[in-house]
């Protein structure tokens, strides 16, 4: 199942057992080393017993937060869960969400991204339970995707963005759009226009941005893209009239390409290595960046892991290791790549 060259079991010092326990965990954020965890080929089971995990995040005093479905996506009875992965205790924050796929705690609160909306509630963190939900953003353009996920910067504002939305071949307005949004006054300022589905979003060591872009479910679809923007201007990345594969004069090309209907739902960075999941075909891919000139590039994406259900966010670890939410299977892994 896995590439031994390219990926190391974490297992040292963790006891295996034959059967997956509910909230078995791995290695935590310090090092620590929980009694009892599952191995696999290729990656620990970090957190088991969820339901549709969509992204997952840092939360405060050490807790992991997972958007989650809960159920099918039609049903409007997701959840954002606080998860304890030393002892695997979860507790529910946040329920009766339509479709969340992104979750971020900033600035002393929750913001989860819906169904073409985002809502905050506040919550200081610990034992202390939510506070009422409150609607910040509604009617977001959308093409019948998700909204995608949420991504911190550095000084407090965040990303997300608007799945592209055609109209004949036009991007209809304000779809096809990556935003900055900021928390203090909740201004939005595009950072990327001529997108498909800017799903995931990593931030590189200088700031640049690096987004997974997935092509629109149609019979000819394009292909599935990664792409670099720069804060503090708006690039137009081509949709509709210029696919990734293709090369237009005034678009940058991508840093990658991903085959048509591998679905990039998440992007992690590690040093000069972007991760990437792809959702349809089970894959964790990693691409090597390298500055050439003025622009960022990337190798041929080669495969770390596969076989996996449905991997849905790739979070980077400060110990170099990812955890990956597994959508289909209901769980959260830990892999550590070679780098």
């Amino acid at each position: 199942m896995t590439n031994q060259r390219a990926l190391r079991v974490v297992a040292a010092g963790v006891l295996l057992v034959t059967a997956a326990c509910s909230g078995s965990t791995g290695p935590t954020s310090d090092g620590a080393t929980p009694s009892a965890a599952t191995i696999a080929e290729g990656f620990v089971v970090l957190v088991d017993g969820l339901d549709r995990p969509t992204q997952i995040a840092e939360g405060p005093e050490g807790s992991l937060l997972v958007a989650q479905l809960a159920g099918d996506e039609a049903d409007a009875v997701g959840q954002v869960l606080a998860v304890d992965v030393a002892s695997g205790a979860k507790r529910v924050l946040l329920e009766g969400l339509d479709k969340p796929t992104g979750v971020l705690w900033e600035s002393g609160a929750l913001w989860v991204m819906v169904r073409n909306g985002l809502i905050r509630s506040e919550w200081p963190g610990g034992p202390e339970p939510a506070g009422p939900i409150e609607v910040v953003l509604d009617g977001l353009a959308s093409n019948g995707r998700s909204e995608g996920t949420l991504t911190g910067l550095r000084d407090g504002r965040f990303l997300y963005e608007t799945s592209g939305s055609l109209i004949g071949q036009t991007i209809a307005s304000g779809s096809g759009t990556l935003w900055v949004f900021d928390p203090g006054d909740r201004t939005s300022q595009p950072v990327a226009t001529g997108l498909k589905n800017a799903y995931a979003h990593a931030v590189l060591g200088d700031g640049r941005i690096v987004t997974t872009d997935i092509g629109d479910n149609i019979d000819d679809a394009p292909v599935e893209e990664l792409n670099v923007v720069t804060l503090g201007q708006t690039i137009d990345l081509g949709w509709p009239a210029c696919p990734g594969d293709q090369t237009c004069q005034g678009v940058p090309d991508p840093v990658a390409i991903f085959p048509r209907s591998s679905t990039p739902t998440g992007v992690a960075v590690v040093g000069t290595t972007a991760y990437v999941t792809l959702f349809v075909t089970g894959q964790l891919m990693r691409i090597a960046l390298t500055e050439v000139g003025d622009r960022l590039t990337g190798g041929t994406p080669e495969e770390v892991l596969n076989g996996l259900a449905g991997p849905h966010t790739v979070l980077a670890r400060l110990d170099g290791t990812l955890w990956i939410s597994e959508h289909l299977a209901n769980r959260i892994i830990v892999v550590e790549p070679d780098r």
